[in-house]
């Protein structure tokens, strides 16, 4: 079918090409930040005039030894950009977590621009957010992998994309069985069962069919392989476009996570599914870990009953998603001391996934 208006790529992956009006937005990179207790405000750099800030977490929360035989549990609980670069976080947690200094949390920050003037140079966009009129390199973001894999216990984030810097992951799935967590120490994709080992979990099982969409960013791309398609240079004869790669396409659409501590004493996991918002179609979730569950092998010492403590991933049922028992965080807490499952009220921005396939 052809096009009525906008202009047209075809990507170097071969996959679907993209229409450059219909809801291109730029994605700025801001700054990667590990959070602790203390600091509470970071100087970061400046969204563009007019831009939308969105923080995509890599997890929210932390588990360190604490005095006697319960665990610490740290969380980050909110958060602000203001249009000066001024990136302010509230925690929680813990008795004394405003003083800790130990980094518990990591956030990637990032903004989507907003319509602005036309430059002297670029093409302008008129349905889009005229991303291509920006000339600092290190704003730039583009989706560098695109695919759809089976996970077979874990799958490794292509080498090709940790050599361009930071990434993050949006997936699309439908499996209610078993969790996917994207472990940053490895960069892997990993799928977890065995909840009810003395571990707590364990990396096994599988989910198929699995589109995932990687965003890298802060990267100078270089020509699409044909030698053809669309190349914008700013004055310094640096590229700041090429349609080697597909643009971010964002609608507005967010992932709305409410906060909540469930203190239940009974085995099993907390499921609470919470569908996207906005002019989504097909909505991917950007893979990360906003909450602690526990596992269910109950071990005694003096009055009290343990369980392992477990970092959350996501389970996805359609358009909708819920975090769900994934990693062990290597301890062990008290039932009924200790959240049977935490989750951190937070908005999470979600791409559609009938853009790139």
């Amino acid at each position: 079918m052809a096009d009525y208006y906008g202009a047209r790529i075809t990507p170097d992956d071969g996959g679907k090409q993209i229409i450059l009006d219909a809801g291109t937005r730029f994605l700025s990179y801001l700054a990667s930040m590990q959070l602790n207790g203390r600091d509470r405000t970071r100087g970061i750099k400046a969204p563009t005039p007019g831009a939308t800030p969105l923080v995509v977490p890599r997890s929210l929360v932390g588990i360190f030894p604490g005095d006697g035989q319960v665990p610490q549990f740290f969380y980050v609980n909110g958060w602000g950009v203001d249009a000066g670069g001024n990136f302010s976080y509230s925690v929680g947690g813990s008795k004394g977590v405003e003083n800790v200094v130990n980094n518990f949390a990591t956030v990637d920050v990032f903004s989507i621009a907003g319509q602005s003037n036309p430059g002297s140079y670029g093409a302008r966009i008129t349905d889009g957010a005229n991303f291509m009129e920006i000339n600092d390199t290190s704003y730039l973001g583009y989706v560098t992998w695109r695919g759809t894999v089976d996970v077979n216990g874990y799958w490794d984030i292509p080498a090709s994309v940790l050599n361009m810097g930071p990434y993050v992951v949006f997936a699309r799935w439908n499996n209610t069985a078993t969790p996917l967590f994207l472990n940053r120490d490895n960069n892997r994709i990993e799928c977890y069962t065995g909840f009810g080992s003395a571990g707590g979990a364990g990396v096994g099982d599988s989910v198929a069919g699995v589109q995932l969409v990687i965003i890298s960013c802060a990267f100078s791309p270089s020509l699409p392989a044909s030698g053809w398609g669309m190349v914008i240079r700013n004055a310094q004869n640096v590229i700041t476009f090429s349609s080697k790669y597909p643009p971010v396409m964002w609608r507005g659409g967010s992932f709305n996570f409410p906060n909540y501590d469930n203190f239940d004493t009974s085995t099993g996991e907390v499921l609470s599914w919470v569908g996207s918002s906005g002019n989504v179609a097909q909505p991917m979730v950007p893979l990360c870990s906003i909450g602690i569950q526990r596992g269910d092998f109950s071990r005694s010492s003096g009055n009290y009953s343990f369980r392992p403590v477990l970092y959350a991933g996501f389970k996805m049922s359609g358009n909708s998603v819920s975090c769900a028992r994934a990693r062990p965080a290597g301890a062990d807490a008290p039932v009924s001391l200790y959240q049977k499952a935490k989750q951190v009220g937070c908005s999470l921005p979600c791409l559609d996934a009938v853009d790139y396939f």
